[in-house]
């Protein structure tokens, strides 16, 4: 089980990697990796902000549109992710912000459900389309690589982003 759960998070990481390198020419994507930083949300804190929030915030008010990956945890969002989440809820930054989600597994299906329903409740616009997958668990990293680097994935990740990108322009 360790072994397993250590590999989960490196094929996430060589895919959230895979889509930023692969995005089309005039497409920049940011990686947020501050979600750890994040202490536990409060409402309490919320009038307060605390200064580890900020970066946060100000990458989202930032973007033209969010990329979501995140890997699927006990049926449902991680307790990190969704806490970074709860941090955006009553703040300016998300309201309104196109979504579109990523997924390295093509058994995330719980995930999308979760995370769905709360981005709906906290005002995203989700994009319409299938959302973009590739089935990379159980898999070592040269398999991974191997997936990830063919010419027909690397289009496959270029289109899907292209096409996020008419509907972030569109909603936002």
């Amino acid at each position: 089980m360790r072994g397993s759960a250590r590999f989960e998070a490196t094929s996430f990481s060589v895919f959230r990697t895979a889509v930023a390198t692969n995005a089309p020419h005039d497409f920049r994507v940011d990686v947020f990796d501050g979600i750890s930083d994040l202490p536990l949300f409060s409402p309490d804190k919320e009038s307060d902000t605390p200064d580890s929030v900020l970066p946060l915030a100000a990458a989202v008010a930032a973007c033209d549109g969010i990329l979501i990956a995140c890997p699927e945890y006990a049926h449902g969002i991680p307790g990190a992710f969704k806490n970074a989440l709860d941090w955006l809820v009553s703040r300016f930054e998300i309201p309104g912000k196109p979504v579109m989600l990523v997924h390295a597994s093509t058994r995330s299906a719980y995930l999308r459900a979760h995370l769905h329903e709360v981005l709906r409740t906290i005002s995203c616009q989700l994009y319409p389309e299938p959302e973009f997958e590739v089935h990379l668990i159980r898999k070592d990293r040269r398999e991974i690589d191997a997936v990830l680097s063919t010419e027909e994935m690397r289009a496959a990740m270029r289109t899907k982003l292209e096409a996020f990108g008419r509907f972030a322009a569109q909603e936002g």
